[in-house]
């Protein structure tokens, strides 16, 4: 039988297109992709997301109209907990990072209407660039060193907000730090920049996406007046999920409640945050997710841990360096496991092989590793967060075998 719908037909072929979206990777394979490591889910988070896995399924107990307020689960109570953890003085929920650093931006927008530039490093992530677009203020980058460290110095910050006054005779709205960059996983000490925006007053924000929920964060000690987090990244939820923290005096900018009142109707939504279209948009597997990895999320935070997650990348690169054509980029040693190294020795092979660049994927794939992108032998990024140490040694060795099959050892 065949359901006639309006523009596509329910059969058996379709059926089939989507009867085994399966993904075993977890469980076959070890994913070192950067993008990934950070978000993998707690068997916590797991359980959680069987149970809560429909659309609204966080609403069932919702009683005053805002997922933020609810209470079983506990969501409120869990707010606080963040915001603790954070050391900041409230959270709102968003649905990325991205949407966090939006906001952030149009509410100082209006805030402050004379100040129209944001100052950012050059290793800024792609979203905070359209942040600034989407609000439709001006971009000013501080300059990093360049290859093959790309340091970025607290100093040059100061040198662009002058810039910045001297141009348009009005302190810049924002200054952004990448806490962690996504390009070399470099990391960057907010203390000293935050310093420079309190004696300026501005505000500062850090972009904590790669970093809050994998390294320690202190937001007043590194004054910070808000910061953008994302929970699938580094906080081991599922996606799409992201968090706002900012400070007390920023409260009625965030949370700004709908004052709207239909003309016919006299309908009125004063429960609701405009900022965020009402409620934020998390209502089911993302917070979920993210709630029942938080005691986790906090224990591998500690120092002994993030220690041993320094070790276990710097292990890695102390083995590979040495591969011919093998470049690390970035900051040596490394703080955060998100590497980027370019592999010249295998882009030659790529030249002659009759895969091209797909033979470095398929090297690792048959070796139990996947995340690398496919057909790129140029340049490789890769994270080794909350592997084992048997997996970070078996990712090393894969490494010299591959290099060694090639005649690159």
């Amino acid at each position: 039988m065949v359901i006639k719908l309006t523009n596509i037909e329910y059969n058996n072929e379709l059926v089939q297109k989507y009867a085994n979206l399966t993904r075993t990777i977890n469980e076959e394979f070890i994913n070192i992709h950067p993008i990934q490591r950070g978000g993998i889910l707690t068997p916590e988070a797991y359980k959680a997301l069987v149970a809560y896995g429909d659309g609204y399924s966080l609403c069932d107990n919702c009683l005053k109209g805002r997922i933020d307020k609810i209470e079983n689960p506990p969501v409120v109570e869990f707010l606080k907990d963040m915001a603790n953890f954070l050391n900041i003085d409230d959270v709102l929920l968003t649905g990325a990072a991205r949407d966090s650093k939006r906001i952030i931006m149009g509410v100082l927008a209006k805030k402050y209407p004379k100040r129209k530039t944001v100052v950012i490093d050059s290793l800024a992530h792609y979203t905070t660039y359209l942040a600034i677009e989407h609000n439709n203020l001006n971009v000013s980058e501080v300059p990093n060193s360049g290859d093959s460290e790309f340091k970025i110095e607290a100093s040059d910050y100061e040198k662009i907000i002058n810039e910045v006054i001297d141009d348009d005779g009005e302190l810049p709205l924002l200054v952004v730090l990448t806490h962690v960059d996504y390009k070399y996983g470099n990391y960057n000490d907010p203390t000293p920049i935050g310093k420079i925006c309190k004696k300026f007053n501005i505000p500062f924000l850090l972009n904590a996406a790669y970093s809050a929920g994998t390294l320690p964060i202190d937001c007043k000690n590194f004054h910070i007046d808000f910061i953008s987090c994302s929970g699938h990244k580094s906080m081991a939820a599922s996606g799409p999920i992201g968090l706002l923290g900012f400070k007390e005096e920023f409260y009625d900018d965030i949370m700004n409640a709908s004052q709207i009142q239909g003309n016919l109707s006299a309908k009125s939504f004063p429960s609701k945050i405009c900022n965020v279209m009402g409620c934020p948009p998390v209502y089911g597997a993302p917070l979920i997710t993210l709630m029942a990895s938080f005691p986790t999320v906090v224990k591998r935070t500690q120092k002994k841990y993030t220690d041993e997650e320094g070790k276990k990348i710097n292990y890695v690169i102390d083995k590979i360096k040495n591969i011919k054509g093998v470049q690390i980029k970035g900051k040596l040693p490394k703080i955060h496991p998100l590497t980027n190294i370019t592999t010249e020795g295998f882009a030659n092979v790529a030249m002659t092989h009759p895969r091209k660049g797909f033979f470095v994927r398929d090297e690792f794939k048959e070796r139990g590793i996947i995340g690398m992108l496919p057909g790129i032998s140029k340049e490789m990024k890769f994270s080794t967060y909350g592997l084992t140490w048997d997996q970070v040694i078996h990712f090393t060795n894969a490494f010299l075998e591959i290099a060694k099959k090639y005649n690159l050892i």
